[in-house]
């Protein structure tokens, strides 16, 4: 029990426990040399020695998977794209990039219709990595306030712009 607790102990699981006991030598080779060791410490320098051999045998195991996996991605291709692939996954990020320039473009012409000089200010801080209010604030010597009570009326321009898209009409909430 003390040697399967030990095990336990080391494992950190009961089936793995068990079976790191069970792979322990018997008992009867408790004779080290010329001294006799008491049952109970042979058992457990038994179980922490196929604890150390099963904990160096999984690294070995895992490191071969890890190179046999590897090289079958290198055998069977899929390590680098072929020119056609790349080809068209810069085409599709050519064109996504031109979908998200028009969208920016039609939402910025939206903002200039309605005179809405906060959301200008938003949107070119954001297109330059400043998200935080407060910062857009300090830098254009605005109140934190007009662009908290500016995304309500951002909102409002996405979701027309959104709708205009879709063909249907948005109506506003007010």
């Amino acid at each position: 029990m003390i040697s399967l607790r030990f095990a336990f102990k080391l494992r950190r699981s009961k089936p793995a426990a068990r079976i790191c006991k069970a792979r322990a030598p018997p008992p009867d080779h408790a004779r080290l040399g010329l001294e006799v060791i008491p049952l109970v410490k042979c058992l457990c320098r038994f179980v922490w020695s196929e604890h150390t051999h099963e904990k160096r045998e999984s690294a070995v195991a895992r490191r071969a998977e890890e190179v046999f996996l590897r090289e079958e991605g290198i055998l069977s291709g899929n390590v680098a794209p072929s020119a056609a692939e790349l080809a068209v996954r810069i085409e599709s990020e050519r064109q996504e990039e031109e979908r998200n320039t028009a969208q920016l473009d039609a939402l910025r012409a939206s903002f200039t219709e309605a005179n809405d000089e906060v959301n200008l200010l938003w949107l070119d801080y954001t297109q330059k990595g400043i998200s935080d209010p407060e910062e857009m604030a300090c830098e254009s010597r605005r109140k934190v306030e007009d662009f908290y009570l500016a995304t309500k009326r951002r909102e409002n321009h996405v979701m027309r712009l959104a709708a205009a898209a879709a063909g249907v009409k948005y109506e506003e909430d007010t």
